[in-house]
């Protein structure tokens, strides 16, 4: 009975805030004429879609809260077709949904930022060029554009295909890339879509300009040392990153990554444990995981392994090192 009872509440409860939110919808439409009729319409909607979620019929319910979206423009409606429309890995309908979303409430900036990387997915890279080179002339107007940079720096790197995020950010920063953090992003980008040659101009034009820029040494540094090329150059780099940012955890990690490729294993584990220590990110984690596996002692790598899937399962750099080194990702993930 109290089961029953408990049950019977939650129904009113969902029911009371779905009525609730159909009301907010209309009231967010603006009609006058024939309002009853309407709003029942739209109670009906809701409910129905509610209904087809609790069935486990995402796209029925994506569908309907899109046409209840559609109808009254209202943002709160828009944005639950949106995650409704994503869950449902239907890309179209979301990017519809969100179009509303960021219309309606034009100041939130995860109805931007939500659009943005929808257009991204679906490839209309130049409406995405277009609207952020809008808002790139809005930063500069209100002092912002360091902000802006790294909101498009985030952007660019989550596009699923890099050559996209690549051009996407190459373009917009075009008029800004001698600014240190904008040509050190695009550095990055290049390297992320495989162009290291135009990585390592940026970098080396971005270290003659500004020579304590911490992270381009260290960058290049490190890209050498993960390559295991040109050694002694990656060593001396990454020496200045250091003395530039000596509590760097990343820094200390490219040192400790580049004497593991020279052979000095007890060096390379002394900076990869204090790196680790300072931040055990998943990459640090793997890189001394490497290390003592290198060294035989495979008990403190696998649980070295574990501590980099608790931090990042999906890391691209944990995924290699273990698809190189052999060892299955069953046996070091967590348990």
């Amino acid at each position: 009975m109290t089961t029953l009872r408990a049950r019977s509440t939650i129904f009113l409860l969902s029911l009371s805030l779905m009525l609730g939110a159909a009301e907010s919808a209309w009231s967010a439409a603006g009609r006058n004429i024939d309002r009853g009729r309407e709003q029942a319409g739209l109670i009906f909607q809701i409910l129905a879609s509610e209904l087809a979620l609790a069935q486990g019929d995402i796209g029925a319910a994506a569908a309907t809260y899109l046409s209840v979206a559609r109808q009254t423009q209202d943002p709160g409606a828009a944005r639950r077709a949106t995650e409704l429309a994503i869950e449902a890995r239907s890309p179209q309908r979301a990017q519809e949904a969100a179009a509303i979303w960021q219309s309606a409430a034009p100041n939130d900036p995860e109805a931007q930022s939500t659009l943005d990387l929808l257009n991204v997915v679906l490839g209309e890279n130049e409406k995405v060029i277009r609207s952020l080179n809008a808002r790139r002339d809005r930063a500069i107007r209100e002092q912002q554009l360091d902000g802006f940079y790294d909101y498009l720096a985030g952007l660019a790197s989550r596009a699923p295909n890099k050559a996209d995020g690549l051009r996407i950010f190459d373009t917009v920063s075009r008029p800004d890339q001698e600014k240190s953090n904008v040509a050190y992003t695009l550095a990055m980008l290049h390297e992320k879509a495989g162009q290291h040659q135009e990585m390592e101009r940026i970098l080396r034009a971005l270290i003659a300009r500004d020579s304590k820029h911490a992270h381009a040494y260290n960058a290049l540094g490190y890209h050498f040392a993960d390559r295991n090329e040109r050694l002694d150059e990656a060593k001396r780099l990454i020496e200045q990153a250091l003395a530039l940012a000596p509590n760097d955890a990343h820094i200390i990690d490219s040192m400790g990554w580049v004497y593991f490729r020279l052979g000095n294993l007890e060096l390379a584990e002394k900076y990869l444990r204090q790196a680790q220590r300072l931040q055990p990110d998943a990459e640090i984690s793997t890189h001394l995981a490497e290390v003592l596996w290198s060294r035989g002692r495979k008990d403190e790598a696998e649980s070295m392994f574990k501590a980099a899937f608790s931090a990042d399962p999906r890391n691209e750099v944990l995924l290699s090192t273990l698809k190189r080194l052999g060892i299955s990702p069953a046996r070091a993930h967590p348990r």
